[in-house]
């Protein structure tokens, strides 16, 4: 089992409301219904293995009283960690974007590439150190939640 650790940093690019952030990770686990059909569900991430992948969920509410524009949020893909391709998602209107040197630049997945000359080339999901997402308004006492799943290397 490896403890998983991740942080996440949310930037106001003006101070006009209270929004607080909370991270949860999640890891699917198998159930069986009264009836005996196989299910699973997302339950807190307690023992992963390798392999398992894990859904972390960034939940940010907006406790104040003026809609806050333009947050940014930005998560570091921990590093025993392999981004699960296409999984970032927001609740509401975002721009996600993603990172392949630590959060120091961040491009569109399109865009994002690695290596120079002739060995440049569009940069694999599992290559992904951190992902942003702008989130365009959150408005006054709501919440919004942005994601992503990675896989324990």
């Amino acid at each position: 089992m490896k403890k998983l650790l991740t942080t996440s940093a949310l930037l106001l690019s003006m101070v006009q409301a209270s929004v607080n952030i909370h991270s949860t990770s999640y890891q699917e686990e198998a159930k069986i219904t009264p009836t005996g059909e196989k299910t699973k569900e997302w339950v807190r991430a307690s023992k992963v293995v390798p392999g398992t992948v894990v859904r972390y969920v960034n939940s940010l509410e907006n406790a104040g009283t003026k809609s806050a524009r333009k947050l940014v949020v930005k998560n570091p893909i921990p590093k025993s960690m392999e981004y699960v391709e296409n999984s970032a998602s927001c609740q509401n209107g975002c721009t996600m974007t993603y990172s392949v040197d630590g959060g120091q630049n961040y491009n569109n997945a399109e865009a994002l590439y690695v290596g120079v000359g002739e060995n440049r080339r569009l940069a694999k999901a599992s290559e992904y150190t951190d992902i942003q997402w702008i989130v365009d308004s959150l408005l006054a006492n709501t919440q919004s939640t942005v994601e992503y799943k990675a896989r324990l290397k």
